[in-house]
C-alpha cells in the first residue's frame, strides 16, 4: 500500500483518539507551504492523500515535547489557511488559538525539571466555609466591640491543571466526584486532551492554620 491509499484509510476520528492532535491541511499557494511541509514531514505520522481533486495531507502529532514543538510551528503558519481542519479526542477542534494556547501551556511543563510544579497547583479546600470567596469584597469593622482571634484548620487539595483553574468553579452541591467535575471542565474548555491532565490527580494534602476574627 502507497503512502497516498494510506491517507484515505486514515479515520481522522479514531486516530485523534491515539495521537495528541491530528491535523489536516490541503496543499497551499502559501510562500509558507515548503517549510510546513518540511515540519509536518517529521511528525509521528505523515501521510498524502487526494480529496476532491485536491492533494491534502494528513499529520499525526504524538504525545511528546518534539511533536508539540512541530505542532505549534505548523499552526501558526496555517491558521489562516481555508481548508484546515484540526482533531483531537475523538471531534473536531473549532478554535486554532485556543488549540495553541493548550499546546504552548504543554511546552512549558516540557521545559521544567518537574511538569507537576508548572501543571499542579495548591488551593484551599473549595467547598469549606472557612475559606475566603475570591473576588471583590466589603468588610466592616465594629470598634466599640473587642475583636478576637479564632484558629481554624483549612483543608488544602491539589488541584491538576493550571490551565483550568481560572475556568473551572466547583458545583457544591453536584453529585458527581471533584475529579469528574475537573474533568468534564476541561473537556468544555478544550483542554482534557493536554497528554499532561490527569483529573484524578485531585488529591487532599494536609492542612493549613488560619486566623479568623469574630466578637464577643
Amino acid at each position: 500500500m502507497t503512502e497516498k491509499q494510506l491517507a484515505n484509510k486514515i479515520d481522522l476520528f479514531d486516530a485523534s483518539l491515539r495521537y495528541m492532535l491530528v491535523l489536516v491541511f490541503p496543499k497551499s499557494s502559501s510562500k509558507n507551504f515548503p517549510l510546513v511541509l518540511n515540519i509536518a514531514e517529521g511528525a509521528e505520522k505523515f501521510t498524502v492523500g487526494d480529496i476532491n481533486g485536491k492533494q491534502t495531507y494528513f499529520v499525526c502529532f504524538a504525545k511528546n515535547q518534539a511533536d508539540a514543538g512541530r505542532a505549534i510551528a505548523i499552526l501558526d503558519y496555517v491558521r489562516s489557511w481555508k481548508g484546515v481542519q484540526i482533531f483531537s479526542g475523538g471531534k473536531l477542534l473549532q478554535n486554532s488559538y485556543h488549540v495553541a494556547q493548550v499546546i504552548h501551556c504543554f511546552l512549558e511543563s516540557q521545559t521544567c525539571r518537574d511538569p507537576q510544579a508548572h501543571c499542579h497547583k495548591v488551593i484551599d479546600d473549595p467547598f469549606s466555609e472557612e475559606v475566603e470567596p475570591q473576588g471583590i469584597s466589603l468588610s466592616v469593622r465594629l470598634v466599640d466591640r473587642p475583636t478576637l482571634k479564632q484558629e481554624v484548620e483549612i483543608d488544602r487539595y491539589l488541584f491538576p491543571c493550571q490551565f483550568l483553574f481560572n475556568r473551572f468553579r466547583f458545583q457544591i452541591d453536584h453529585p458527581s466526584s471533584p475529579a469528574d467535575q475537573i474533568q468534564a471542565s476541561a473537556v468544555k474548555n478544550g483542554c482534557n486532551w493536554c497528554p499532561n491532565f490527569e483529573p484524578d490527580k485531585w488529591k487532599k494534602l494536609g492542612t493549613r492554620k488560619v486566623f479568623r476574627d469574630f466578637f464577643e
